[in-house]
Parts: C-alpha cells; structure tokens; sequence
C-alpha cells in the first residue's frame, strides 16, 4: 500500500459536489461505496452523504465560516473502514463566487481489527461522527466499535471535545478575517 493521497473536492456556493479529484472513484470502490462514485456524487448536495443533524450542523457552521472569514478552516476527524483506522485533516479553502474546496490530508493510516458496536454502545445510540468515539452515559470513549457493522441505527452527533476543536477552528479564521 502506497502513500495514502489527498481526497479532493469542490462545493458550489449551494454546497452541490461540483467536483472530485482523479483519486475519488478508486477510494469509493474500495470501501463498498458504488453509490458514491464521481458519476453519482456530483450535482447533488453534500448533505445527501453527511448522516445526522448534529453533523450537518457542524460542518454547516465550518463551511459558513470559511466563507465568512474568506480564510481556510481546517479540523481533524476520523474517517475509519472497516480494515484502517484513518485520521485526517479536513482543509476548507474558501473559492471564488462562494464555492468551497475540501480536502481530506492523511494523517495517519493503521491496519486495526474492528468489531461491531456492543449492545451498550448500540444503546446510547450515539457515536461522534467526527472522532468515532462513542458516548457512555455522560462520558465519551475511545472504542474499537466501527459504526458501520452496527445491526441497527447509529446516530451520529458531535462530541463536545470536537465541537471545541471546531470552535477553535472557527474563532481563528474570524478573528483573521479577510474583507471582500
């Protein structure tokens, strides 16, 4: 396995995929995603691919903030298969006319055994779409549950530790801000 590359691609100011870089197909292919080959991504709303409202809200708020701010964002998240456990870096980079360029920078890429999420995990219901830990009464903790082996629904929220990532993120592109 080669150097893992970046994953690329473009947001019209709709947020509508309007493109994805040449490595887009053979990563979707390798992880059970014909549904989300190029052909089938592009002209449709990112959100048709982002599960859970919370999430939505996150990435919402980052998006409006790159644009606001006319300045990179940039967050970790997890983006694991069932074979890796894959950290990243989501680069947002406002665009001309308000579309957004996202890129996804392999942090660091690890062959792990997963399991599938234990009844008690399955039972909070709630995993952190952004770091993939899972909540355990009024704690968060790491896991090796991979959400997509899950029987049943998971809904994906955001962890308070990456909410404050986030936030982070987002205070220091508008305390930079660029004037247009």
């Amino acid at each position: 396995m080669g150097r893992p590359r970046v994953r690329v691609y473009e947001l019209s100011s709709q947020n509508r995929i309007m493109a994805v870089s040449d490595n887009w197909d053979p990563f979707a292919r390798g992880n059970g995603g014909a549904a989300a080959l190029a052909h089938a991504v592009m002209g449709r709303p990112i959100w048709d691919f982002v599960s859970g409202v919370d999430t939505r809200s996150y990435l919402n708020a980052l998006f409006f903030a790159a644009r606001s701010a006319g300045t990179r964002v940039a967050v970790r998240y997890r983006g694991d298969s069932a074979a890796e456990r894959r950290l990243y870096h989501l680069l947002i980079e406002p665009q001309a006319d308000g579309a957004l360029r996202l890129s996804h920078l392999p942090i660091d890429i690890a062959r792990h055994m997963v399991r599938a999420p234990t009844a008690a995990e399955l039972a909070s219901q709630s995993c952190c779409g952004q770091c993939l830990r899972w909540r355990k009464g009024q704690t968060w903790g790491a896991s090796e549950a991979f959400p997509g082996l899950a029987r049943a629904p998971v809904d994906y929220v955001v962890c308070p530790q990456c909410r404050a990532e986030a936030q982070r993120a987002i205070d220091q592109a508008m305390s930079g801000r660029h004037v247009h």
